[in-house]
């Protein structure tokens, strides 16, 4: 019998990896084919992003292999949504502005980057909290 998706620890360790992956790959694309295209300033937020995508990752696949209870795998698909609006919504937002199109899309990203941050801090503290209880 097949699953139609992944159960919540592979879930987390998946969203993890490829966090990894993403993380090396646009850190990499950052410091090398970028450098010449961002300003200093996009291309510290760029780094940023990527740094989020590494850590959060690291984090995940850490936090998924102990955590088995329902409470601690919604506070970390809390944590991996956020950190995909948060890294990503900075990144569209910098490569927006450097290509100077898309004001409307800027527009919409702007506020999308706290909110993927506010997941990502309540995200941490919820499975914080998940923990304690157990």
């Amino acid at each position: 019998m097949t699953e139609s998706s992944p159960s919540p620890f592979r879930r987390g360790q998946i969203a993890g990896a490829l966090f990894l992956a993403l993380g090396a790959t646009c850190g990499a694309l950052g410091a090398h084919a970028l450098e010449t295209v961002m300003t200093p300033d996009r291309l510290d937020s760029w780094g940023t992003a990527s740094l989020y995508f590494l850590v959060m990752g690291a984090g995940l696949i850490g936090a998924a292999h102990s955590s088995s209870q329902r409470r601690s795998q919604v506070a970390l698909d809390a944590v991996w949504v956020g950190t995909l609006l948060f890294s990503c919504s900075i990144m569209g937002l910098v490569t927006l502005a450097t290509l100077e199109v898309g004001a409307a899309w800027r527009a919409v990203l702007g506020p999308v980057t706290p909110l993927g941050g506010v997941l990502m801090i309540g995200g941490w503290m919820g499975w914080a909290w998940s923990r304690r209880s157990r």
